[in-house]
């Protein structure tokens, strides 16, 4: 998706020549917005400063190393080819689990690591972070064996050093009747309750790069590495392109500044093998991307209190039904994929996989593939080893190669803090031995992450459904939404009839989520592209519009942002293209 937001749109008047770095200025506490106007000062101090570390990669694992070493008191810098979790940080099954399914294959530290992490999750994000209960239903004839589960939770409650929520209880078919009748179903031999959590994926990823940019690390996103700088056979920077200066009227068409850094970090998922070639090419690939698939559903249609665990009939794996909101999440299908790694989508054959399962676990829901309202696709970035892809491992790994250049590959959403940890130590090491670099102070990541705390803001002047919405996603920052809203009553409306997004957050996202087009608006500041059954398309060029005013976008860059949209939502529902070919009505 090309993007077209220019540095003129905030004023800003930049030389086409590559800019080279000068000197460096030491860490604060910024109290600058995270907005388009910082995003473009961003770009002119990674021309101007030399910094301890530069981060690749702006999913949750490179804002988590972001955060970190910028607490430490390193000058950091991080830029991202997209937008903050725009590749897997921002499709996953949005929990924060231990992974209770990976005991089968004997990961007995992952998931150690991973209930640790869901403890402190809990204790430095309660905003984004809630308690879940699942539900594992045991019935006759399915795989696995009924003792396995059993055996499963006394070990899950064990690795968790029994400080979870709860610990395990199972319920006899009778009780389940009663508390939850949809896993009552024929032949049900009894159900095991536990908990992990949930949450907004999209919107953990942000609130770090956030706290990253509250203690002055650099970030900028859209702004893709083109090349690594080089001194005596070491990695010494990088050149960013910043893929924002084509816009309308940009007297340039494109502006790429040379970062310096004395260590560089990759920690671009999926994207990592293409950055080490930047470096020097290697045969064999850190990287084997999977997929995984999710099927949005009416909560009505298939309603639930309780996340589930249940099992696809054909083959036997483990896929979750999750209550999100006034919508059910199931996912997710393990695939490997070779196709574009920026446009990853559902094919026919992923959703049948999945609605095969929820058909024969829930046969009285009645589901069928009418009542699908969308899909989303991610890509896991798992470390390259032959094998089934549910059996390959979730761990990580960290990979120095001579040049110096750091890479992270592996792991999972619940693990970033510690991944993050864990890297940035050896930052701390190699930049005090090679450098005589030192940090301020150790790891503080097990601090409140500064934007994901529990806000009290009064929300009377709107619904219950907005307020809820509101306070959840935003915390006290609210207040910013519905001070638009009361300043401007056009900023009080929703976006879309029926859900709780109101057009002050289109605005609050440019000025203080460094949202630079409209899909980031509609796809991870809110959730707009999956939760309507056409993406919203009919109320996208309001929302462009309300950002042109901002960012500065004539007639035709909104149309072209308006497609981009519209070229999003597409691939959310290419899986009923085959259906399209005899029902020429919209989806």
């Amino acid at each position: 998706m090309s993007m077209r937001v220019g540095a003129r749109q905030v004023g800003l008047t930049l030389s086409r020549q590559t800019i080279r770095p000068t000197t460096c200025l030491a860490p604060t506490t910024s109290t600058r917005p995270f907005s388009a106007v910082t995003r473009q000062e961003n770009m002119e101090r990674l021309a101007q400063e030399e910094f301890d570390l530069l981060i690749i990669g702006g999913g949750i694992t490179g804002v988590a190393i972001a955060r970190d070493a910028a607490m430490r008191g390193f000058r950091t810098a991080l830029v991202e080819k997209g937008d903050f979790g725009s590749g897997t940080s921002s499709r996953s099954t949005r929990l924060i689990h231990g992974g209770i399914r990976y005991l089968e294959y004997g990961e007995f530290k992952l998931v150690f690591d991973a209930c640790s992490e869901r403890r402190v999750f809990r204790q430095i994000a309660p905003r984004l972070v809630r308690p879940l209960p699942f539900l594992w239903p045991l019935y006759r004839g399915q795989r696995p064996a009924s003792w396995k589960p059993r055996v499963g939770m006394i070990l899950y409650d064990a690795l968790s050093l029994f400080r979870n929520v709860q610990r395990h209880r199972w319920m006899s078919p009778s009780e389940a009747q009663r508390r939850e009748p949809l896993v009552a179903g024929r032949g049900l031999l009894s159900v095991g309750r536990y908990y992990d959590a949930q949450v907004d994926d999209a919107r953990l990823t942000l609130a770090t790069a956030k706290a990253a940019h509250f203690h002055d690390a650099v970030i900028v996103n859209y702004a893709r590495v083109v090349g690594l700088m080089k001194a005596g056979g070491s990695v010494v920077g990088a050149q960013v392109m910043d893929e924002l200066w084509d816009s309308v009227g940009s007297p340039s068409p494109n502006r790429e500044v040379e970062v310096r850094a004395k260590v560089v970090v990759n920690a671009t998922g999926i994207w990592a093998d293409g950055i080490r070639d930047l470096d020097e090419h290697h045969e064999r690939p850190m990287i084997r991307s999977t997929k995984g698939i999710h099927l949005l559903l009416p909560r009505a249609r298939l309603s639930s209190q309780h996340a589930v665990i249940f099992s696809v009939p054909r083959d036997g794996r483990h896929i979750f039904l999750i209550p999100w909101n006034e919508f059910t999440l199931v996912g997710t299908t393990d695939t490997d994929f070779e196709g574009d790694l920026d446009n990853p989508a559902a094919t026919r054959d992923d959703v049948e996989y999945l609605l095969e399962a929820v058909q024969r676990t829930f046969p009285g829901a009645q589901i069928e593939s009418g009542d699908v309202i969308s899909t989303f696709a991610g890509l896991r970035p798992l470390v390259f080893a032959p094998g089934s892809p549910s059996a390959r491992s979730r761990a990580h790994v960290i990979v120095k190669d001579e040049s110096g250049l750091i890479t992270l590959v592996g792991g999972k959403l619940t693990i970033s803090r510690l991944m993050a940890e864990q890297l940035t130590d050896c930052v701390q090491k190699r930049l005090a031995e090679e450098f005589g670099v030192h940090a301020q102070s150790g790891c503080r990541t097990k601090e409140p992450l500064e934007t994901a705390q529990i806000g009290r803001v009064p929300v009377s002047s709107v619904d219950d459904a907005v307020g809820k919405h509101l306070v959840k996603a935003y915390g006290s920052d609210a207040a910013w939404v519905l001070a638009y809203a009361e300043e401007n009553p056009s900023l009080a409306k929703r976006i879309v009839p029926g859900l709780p997004y109101l057009m002050g957050e289109a605005l609050y996202a440019v000025q203080h989520e460094m949202a630079l087009t409209l899909c980031d608006v509609l796809i991870r500041r809110t959730h707009v592209i999956c939760e309507t059954r056409d993406g919203g398309l009919e109320h996208a060029r309001v929302v462009a519009e309300l950002m042109a005013r901002r960012l500065g976008w004539n007639e035709e860059e909104i149309e072209r942002q308006v497609s981009d949209y519209i070229a999003q939502v597409a691939l959310a529902h290419q899986w009923r293209e085959p259906e399209r070919r005899h029902d020429k009505g919209c989806y």
